[in-house]
Parts: C-alpha cells; sequence; structure tokens
C-alpha cells in the first residue's frame, strides 16, 4: 500500500519478541525524536486499507474503534488489512509510515513500530519573509499580510514559495506588500537567476516541478460547510494557487503539508482555524474529487469555492455610516411607503427597486450585483446581509427608534443615536456637483451606425455606449436607433399644463392610495402652473422652488407624481409622432420594440444612475401602444420620486438633466440573462470576470422573493489560453446543473476582455486591464443567440476600490 505522502522520516520495524507468533492482538506505535522525546501534543491519522480512516489526539484523546493514545505513542488494534500511519506534530516535519500487518514480527500477539520524528529548524524572521510562524505568531504573520475586506468579511493574504520540495524544502511566507510578484521575490531575494520563462516552467507547469507558489488567505469572519470535515469549519485558512497553474492534486497535498508544518497560528484538527486546499475552479475541483484520500488519509482539509463562499449569514456588502430611524419592511411595503435617506431599513426580502435610503440590512444574501448593493455602492451608504436581522434582539430593540449605523472592516455596528448627532451628521453631507453637458440642438433620429461614444451628449450615456458595441461587435448588439434630448426637451418646453390635466392628476393621485389633503395640497401649484399657462418644464422649476416641495416629503411625492401624470397624458407633437412610429417601422416593422431611458445623467463614470428610469415595450402599429404614444412613459420617469431624490442627494441640476431614448426590437424569448462584471468580485486577489445569470428572463439584479441567481467568475484554465469557472452557487431556478455552456462561458470571457480593451482608453483608463465594466446580457431564443444588452463603469464598493 502506497503512503498517502511520502514521508522522509525514518520507520524502523523493532522485533518485539520471537519470530513465531500466536496471532495479532496489539500493534504498538511509538513516537519521539531522534533523542527519545514524544510531542506534548500530536494528531494520529491512520487510513486503512479498507478506506476507513481514524483520528485520535494524543496524549489525551478518546479512543477510536482502533486506535488508543499510550505512553509515547498509541496502540492500534490489528486486523489481516494493511494501514497508514500520519502523525501531525508541532516542530516537527508531518511522518507518514505504510504498515504492510503480515510483515510485522509479531511476539505473543503483540508488534512494534518506531516512527522517529525529524524536528524543523528554527523560524525566522526578516523585511522580506518569515520561514514559519510559533502557534502565538500572529504579528509576524499579520507584519506579512495584505489586508482588505470582501463579502465574507475581513480577510489576510501572505504569498509563499516553496523551493526543493523533491530534496530538501524551503519554505518562505513572503512579505506580500513589499513583494506583490512571487517571481520579483524569487529574483531578488534568493537570487534566481533564470529567465521569467524558466521560473514559470519550474513553479506552475512542469509535472516534475522543484517548486511551488502561491497565497495563503485567513478569512477570520468565515464559517463555512466542509464535506471533508463533515461539518462547519469556522475562521478558516485557505491554500490558494493562481488559476492557471497546471498543478495536481499531489502537489497541492505536499504544498499544504509543508505550510501546516510551519503555520502554528492554524489547528491540525478540530473545525476552528484549519488550514484548507481550496481548488482554484472547476478543473482544479474536478481532479481533487479523484484524489480526495490524499488529504483525507494524512488529516487534511480541503474547501470548495461554493463552500468558502457560499455560505455566508452575514456579509458586508459596502462599507458606510449612516443616522437614521430603523425601520423593517417588506418589499410590499417600502413599494408603497415614502422614505428618506434619513431612514435605515432592515428588509425582510430583497426589493426590486431602493429608493434612497440611508443604509440597509437585508434578512436574504445578496450579490455584488443586486440592485440593493448597486444603489448602496454608488451613494456610498452602508448595506449588510444579516439573515438572522429580523430576529437579533440587538437590533429588533431599536426599531422605530434614532440609530447610528456603521459597517466598515468587515464587521457592522448599530446603537441608539441622539437627534444632535444625526442633525450634524445630516448636515455634513456635501456631494460635490455631477458635471452634465448637452446638446440640444441635434434632432436626428440616427442610428447606431451613425453614433458613438461621443454622441452622450445628445442621445444619453446608455444609448452612446450601446452604439459604441455594435461598432465593435454588430453581431453580438442589436441594431437600432436613439430619440435625442431634442424632442424631449422640446415636448417639456411646448405643452402647456392645463386645468382639465391637473383634474385628471388629482383624481389619480387620491386612486393610487394617498391621502387627499396631499392631494389637494399638489393640485394647488398645479392649478398655478395652468392659470400662469405655463409649459411642463416651466411648471417642474415652479415645483423645485416651492418651499412645501422642499420640506415636505409626502407632498413632495405627490407634486411630482402629478407632473408624471401630466407628461404620460399630454399630446405629442403630431410630426414628431409621425417621425418616431415610421423610423420604427421603417427599421422594424410590426415586431415588438424595447424603448430605453438613456439620460445624462446616467451610466457616468461618477454616478450610475442605475435603474433609475423606465424603460418599455411598444407594438408598432397598435394604439394606445405605438412608440410615440409610449415613449412619454420614459420621459415621465426623469421626475419620478426616486429619481429625484437619488439627484438631490448627488446635488444634480434636475433643470439639466435631459432624456433620450434607445430604441431596438426586443427579445422575448430569454433562455438566460445575466449581468457581468470584469474584475473578480468574489475573490480579489485573483484575476476574473464576475459573472451572476439567471433562467428566462427572471430579474439577476431584482429577483422575487427567494430566487437567486447562479454566481460564478470565469478565470485562467491551467491549459494555456483556457478558462474554467470557480462557481459559488446555481441557479435557485436550477439548482443542479450550469444554466450556461462551457462555451457560452468562453464566449463570456472574450467579450468581456474585448469590450474592455476598447472602452478603457474611452474612459481615460491605463492599462485597460484596470478598467471595471459592468455589462449586461442574454442568450436568447431555441439557438441561444447571445445578444450584449449595455456597457457602463462599474461603481465599486469600497472593499473592491
Amino acid at each position: 500500500m502506497k503512503p498517502a505522502i511520502t514521508s522522509t522520516i525514518s520507520a524502523f520495524l523493532i522485533l518485539a519478541g520471537a519470530c513465531a507468533s500466536s496471532g495479532k492482538q496489539s500493534l504498538v506505535v511509538h513516537i519521539a525524536d531522534v533523542d527519545g522525546a514524544t510531542p506534548s501534543e500530536y494528531v494520529t491519522v491512520a487510513a486503512w486499507e479498507d478506506d476507513t480512516v481514524e483520528l485520535l489526539v494524543c496524549p489525551a484523546g478518546e479512543p477510536t474503534a482502533r486506535l488508543s493514545c499510550r505512553d509515547s505513542g498509541i496502540r492500534v488494534v490489528p486486523g489481516d488489512i494493511d494501514v497508514d500511519v500520519t502523525v501531525r506534530a508541532r516542530g516537527y516535519a508531518f511522518s507518514t509510515v505504510s504498515i504492510q500487518m503480515d510483515e510485522l514480527h509479531w511476539a505473543d500477539g503483540v508488534a512494534r513500530v518506531d516512527m522517529v520524528l525529524a524536528g524543523l529548524e528554527s523560524f525566522t524572521c526578516n523585511d522580506d519573509y518569515c520561514t514559519g510562524f510559533a502557534p502565538d505568531g500572529s504579528d509576524d504573520f499579520n507584519s506579512l499580510a495584505y489586508e482588505t475586506t470582501s463579502e465574507q468579511g475581513r480577510l489576510s493574504a501572505v504569498k509563499f514559495y516553496l523551493r526543493h520540495i523533491d530534496t530538501a524544502p524551503e519554505v518562505y511566507f513572503i512579505n506580500t506588500t513589499k513583494h506583490q510578484l512571487h517571481y520579483t521575490f524569487v529574483r531578488d531575494v534568493l537570487g534566481f537567476s533564470g529567465s521569467r520563462i524558466d521560473y514559470d516552467m519550474e513553479t506552475y507547469f512542469a509535472d516534475d516541478r522543484t517548486a511551488m507558489a502561491g497565497t495563503l488567505v485567513y478569512y477570520p469572519d468565515v464559517t463555512a460547510p466542509s464535506s471533508a470535515f463533515g461539518g462547519d469549519v469556522t475562521a478558516p485558512m485557505a491554500l490558494t494557487f493562481f488559476p492557471s497553474d497546471s498543478l495536481t492534486p499531489e502537489h497541492a497535498a505536499i504544498a499544504l503539508r509543508l505550510l501546516e508544518e510551519r503555520t502554528g497560528l492554524v489547528s491540525l484538527h478540530g473545525a476552528d482555524a484549519r488550514m484548507a486546499y481550496v481548488p482554484a475552479g472547476t478543473a482544479h475541483e474536478e481532479d481533487l474529487a479523484d484524489h480526495t484520500s490524499l488529504f483525507t488519509n494524512a488529516g487534511a482539509l480541503w474547501l470548495t469555492t461554493q463552500e468558502l463562499h457560499g455560505s455566508s449569514r452575514i456579509q458586508i456588502m459596502n462599507d458606510g455610516e449612516a443616522y437614521g430611524t430603523l425601520r423593517r419592511m417588506t418589499p410590499e411595503e417600502l413599494a408603497s411607503a415614502v422614505v428618506s435617506f434619513k431612514d435605515i431599513l432592515v428588509l425582510t426580502r430583497l426589493p426590486v427597486e431602493l429608493p434612497l435610503v440611508g443604509g440597509t440590512i437585508t434578512e436574504e444574501l445578496q450579490t455584488p450585483l443586486a440592485h440593493v448593493n448597486v444603489a448602496a455602492m454608488a451613494r456610498g451608504t452602508p448595506n449588510v446581509a444579516y439573515l438572522d436581522a429580523g430576529t437579533d434582539p440587538d437590533i429588533t430593540a431599536l426599531l422605530d427608534h434614532l440609530v447610528h449605523f456603521v459597517a466598515a472592516n468587515g464587521a457592522f455596528s448599530i446603537e441608539a443615536a441622539t437627534m444632535e448627532e444625526a442633525t450634524a451628521f445630516w448636515e455634513g453631507r456635501e456631494q460635490p456637483p455631477v458635471p452634465l453637458e448637452s446638446d440640444l440642438l441635434f434632432d436626428e433620429l440616427a442610428g447606431f451606425n451613425e453614433l458613438g461614444f461621443d454622441d452622450s451628449i445628445r442621445v444619453g450615456a446608455k444609448a452612446a455606449n450601446v452604439a459604441e458595441l455594435w461598432s465593435i461587435l454588430p453581431d453580438a448588439v442589436p441594431q437600432g436607433f436613439a430619440v435625442p434630448f431634442y424632442y424631449y426637451h422640446q415636448f417639456m418646453n411646448a405643452t402647456v399644463v392645463t386645468g382639465a390635466l391637473c383634474a385628471l392628476a388629482r383624481t389619480d393621485c387620491v386612486e393610487e392610495g394617498r391621502d387627499a389633503a396631499l392631494c389637494d395640497g399638489a393640485q394647488v401649484v398645479c392649478g398655478a402652473c395652468a392659470d400662469a399657462a405655463e409649459t411642463l418644464g416651466d411648471c417642474a422649476r415652479r415645483l423645485t422652488e416651492d418651499s412645501a416641495f422642499s420640506s415636505d416629503t409626502l407632498l413632495r411625492e405627490a407634486m411630482l407624481d402629478g407632473l408624471q401624470h401630466h407628461i404620460r397624458t399630454a399630446e405629442v407633437d403630431a410630426a414628431f409622432a409621425a417621425l418616431l412610429n415610421g423610423r420604427v417601422t421603417e427599421l422594424f416593422g410590426t415586431d415588438v420594440v424595447r424603448l430605453r431611458s438613456s439620460t445624462n445623467a446616467e451610466d457616468l463614470a461618477a454616478f450610475s444612475g442605475a435603474g433609475l428610469y423606465e424603460s418599455v415595450s411598444a407594438n408598432g402599429p397598435e394604439p394606445g401602444e405605438t412608440p410615440a404614444e409610449e415613449i412619454r412613459k420614459v420621459w415621465a420617469s426623469m421626475w419620478s420620486f426616486r429619481a429625484f431624490e437619488e439627484r438631490e442627494f448627488w446635488g444634480v441640476d434636475h433643470h439639466s438633466v435631459y432624456m433620450g431614448v434607445l430604441v431596438h426590437r426586443a427579445f422575448p424569448d430569454e433562455q438566460a440573462n445575466g449581468v457581468l462584471v470584469t474584475r473578480n468580485l468574489a475573490d480579489p486577489l485573483t484575476d476574473g470576470i464576475y459573472v451572476n445569470v439567471q433562467k428566462g428572463e427572471e430579474s439577476v439584479t431584482n429577483p422575487l422573493a427567494g430566487i437567486t441567481p447562479e454566481i460564478f467568475t470565469i478565470i485562467p484554465g491551467p491549459e494555456w489560453g483556457s478558462v474554467q469557472v470557480a462557481r459559488i452557487a446555481y441557479s435557485s431556478l436550477q439548482p443542479d446543473s450550469p444554466l450556461l455552456t462551457d462555451a457560452e462561458i468562453a464566449l463570456l470571457n472574450q467579450t468581456a476582455r474585448t469590450v474592455r480593451s476598447h472602452f478603457a482608453p474611452l474612459y481615460g483608463i491605463a492599462p485597460a486591464s484596470a478598467a471595471v465594466l459592468e455589462m449586461e446580457f442574454k442568450f436568447h431564443g431555441d439557438s441561444r443567440d447571445f445578444v450584449l444588452k449595455q456597457v457602463r463603469p462599474f461603481l465599486q464598493s469600497s472593499q473592491t476600490k
């Protein structure tokens, strides 16, 4: 029987009596170093030939079925099957011996095996590296670590380099803040004189490699289920390698042994603070699945990406600070509530939309691309997912009270606050103005082939970016055109407010459930606009200059609703209606089209505005559903309460914002839809494309209750030029298999990198790999055709910047 990991330690079989055996009654394994000293504590792992494994911690551990502690070793109940015995002890190299029962010398039913442990050299530390850490060496580890936070909380990363692993292994824990690349450390500190290619082959690609390199990542806030352990493990230290490293499970097991031996900070048994090998992606996970005995037989652990990243009960999604009244709501209650940045919400489920609030705690887990988190990142507000928030007495006791909420450094706090503290905080929040540009003279319904990135001042950033996408990926981006700002501006400044429309707006206000007094107050201002024969644009200015509008949140919401009602119901200029409807018929015939908002205050590098405005469908020739009628809904969304509050929070001049409209064919038969980001949000230490994808048309960012997307990162594969997936979770709508094929994943990867390379210089970012962009995509129809819907800068959270 081959040992799980070949030991470099001598094992001596000693004859305990005469050669003649009277039966196999007891096998004694004596454990000591060359001076005869037995470690004060040691872990013994017995891996039997029948695939059973027993672990015993001596000297005080409870006996197992076939193992028990004894003075200076263990006693084994022998049998007819062979066994590998591994001893793991602090201060010593781990030792494994393969015991073949029939080759032992038995005397009076007893045989003895001596295991002589080799002591490790004393650890040293300097400004460049440490060779190991004592159990009390956390300060040394922290001095070498790169520290950051992710949705898993705090993490500390220390790079390592192993050499001469086939002869006399040397282990270096690298000062990761000083030496950001393994190669430069090996060259500058260890004196490696070969080329970079020589280094890469020796370290990452050779089957008979003599060196290895990777990163240890400590997750102090994580509790993860471990199939290897058979339960939860807490505060794991992950052993990770580059995704493109072609290492085998045997290589990983060797590295884990060498690093565990020298990292006294981690436990050698139990559930807390264990070191565990984490395969980079699906290719390495599949290799591991066939070789788990390499780890189990040595008492070592592994974790999958899904176990490590998909098991949180608390996620610190975005750092920030807020003061406000703590209110607990369902999404349904939120939909009809009027809230502001002076409110902090505990949400029972993820809502479809999140209005401007001071901070959020959700009782469902989130992804970085969930709308709640995207909004929090854009606003700089604290956002936490906490599954037990609704029952935690420290939170429930503060409901409907003024609180101070902070998320930072992988944790959050919430405590009672005074009005004086809150007022000082609110008054101190000043946002620099967002610069806006617009060209109100351009009046062409130009096709994507006539537009580009620089036309955002005419048609809005969304339409301009889609047109730019079409120029580089015409097969993946639908043909279409854009309605420029000119027509919105003309409509707002030519359409006069009337008393009749004011009356209809009041009726609508009451029917939607508002208090009649609020609707009366809104109608007073509307009537004043009508009496003065003001245009919609002039009336919008009257609203924003009204003192009651500014001071009364509920009245402000009612007034804005009345303005939207006017925009949705007023007649569109007949000439423009004919022009727009004719252009749609020219390009799309009778097909249903999508009219998508595209403002000059949306998809900007400094201001996302994501999800603030409405997009609708139009059905060419159908009365009541023509593009010229439906476009009013898109224009009206400019003045929704949610959009207004967001702009107000950011100091955006409402009267400098203009609405363009992006028009293209609708895609009703979605097989899958998703969002990707050109940065690995799950593991900021590894390059990758982060993807959320969902089955059919179910929203990725705003899902219905209980529905979660598939989450994975596209990372380099072990073969040159290949990719693999580091999967965190399957979709709840298809929980046992991926939604995309390998070919579709490869297409996403190539598309994302092509788009990033093209758009990075347009946004003035160099190198292109530093550009973090967000893209929306779908696969539609029976043939699963790929469509790229949108690209915009991804506003990063405080953890990922």
